[in-house]
């Protein structure tokens, strides 16, 4: 169990997490989702001690990172798959880690085959791919078979078959009764591996739910109703404080008001109704909709727009020095 309670961090006059509270459990993979410059990478920092909280706290199975006395075997960490030292081979470097870690050298080969780079074990690190520096990262995060796991932006530069042996493996792992907390801006793949979502924005708390609440909530959900009424109903829905344009084929696509809802001003007002559907959102529309209000840098829009390009805030992580894989988030 990973608990946060009123997590706040501030660079100068920069609050880059206000008052953040959740709780992720084990036997689930977490999504944690959130705008460049939400936050998320500077709470995951915080979680494992490499960042100190202006205010609140982070615990893993009830204590501060800091005071596990063997964190590599409770707790699992990617934050920069370019972090390790160019000029040592894998092998050695999955190696050095063990023995200062504690682990079993025997560990270290299998973790190798785990993640598939036998064959490039006794390379230099340097002259790694990012996909394979990110099976690396992986490789080093599971090096103690720990119970946590914390991931920031795993599939990063991997192909297609490294995004399914990934989400392949964060399942198996969950379903082992691990907890498994993923950043990441590919809402497709957190779709198809995630059980939880914690979304954040401009540093505070969006939403917590599973994927199917949050999915169901409405938000970026459509409902599309087909009657021989339609621009009475459209006008109808409108004065209920619904969203309503018209599709291609004459239906009316309704947002702001459940299925139910329609059905029943439909029906109030005895007009008719030939279909009635309600519409989930995938992830990414519903992820979109929550976050529209807390994106920081949004490019100009329309043809031939020229926008500045974003700057990270004076103190904020990315300029404080967090690590960011060349983007701050």
């Amino acid at each position: 169990m990973i608990e946060v309670r009123n997590l706040s961090k501030r660079y100068g006059d920069r609050l880059a997490v206000d008052d953040l509270t959740f709780d992720l459990a084990p036997g689930e993979v977490t999504g944690f989702l959130g705008p460049n410059g939400s936050g998320k990478s500077t709470t995951l920092a915080m979680i494992v001690g490499l960042v100190r909280p202006t205010a609140g706290a982070a615990r893993v199975h009830g204590r501060s990172y800091r005071d596990i006395p063997a964190p590599v075997h409770e707790v699992g960490v990617l934050l920069d798959a370019r972090a390790a030292p160019g000029a040592l081979r894998a092998r050695r470097y999955l190696a050095c880690l063990a023995r200062a870690g504690g682990v079993a050298t025997h560990r270290v080969e299998e973790v190798i085959d785990m993640v598939g780079l036998g064959a490039v074990a006794d390379r230099r690190i340097g002259g790694f791919s990012l996909g394979m520096a990110q099976r690396l990262g992986i490789a080093a995060a599971l090096l103690g078979d720990p119970g946590t796991l914390l991931l920031d932006e795993p599939v990063n530069g991997l192909d297609p078959e490294g995004i399914s042996w990934v989400r392949t493996l964060l399942r198996r792992l969950a379903g082992e009764g691990r907890t498994i907390v993923v950043s990441s801006h590919l809402m497709s793949e957190m779709e198809d591996t995630a059980d939880r979502v914690v979304v954040v924005g401009r540093g505070r708390l969006l939403a917590n739910a599973s994927v199917a609440e949050f999915t169901g909530s409405g938000l970026g959900g459509r409902v599309r109703v087909i009657s021989p009424r339609a621009e009475e109903l459209a006008a109808l829905l409108r004065d209920a404080g619904a969203a309503v344009h018209r599709d291609g084929s004459g239906a009316v696509l309704v947002t702001g008001l459940s299925a139910a809802g329609v059905g029943d001003l439909a029906a109030a007002r005895s007009i008719a109704v030939h279909e009635l559907v309600q519409r989930r959102a995938s992830l990414e529309e519903a992820y979109l909709a929550a976050t529209r209000d807390a994106v920081e840098h949004r490019a100009a829009t329309g043809p031939g727009a020229v926008g500045p390009a974003a700057v990270p805030s004076a103190g904020s992580p990315a300029a404080v020095g967090i690590p960011d894989r060349g983007e701050e988030r």
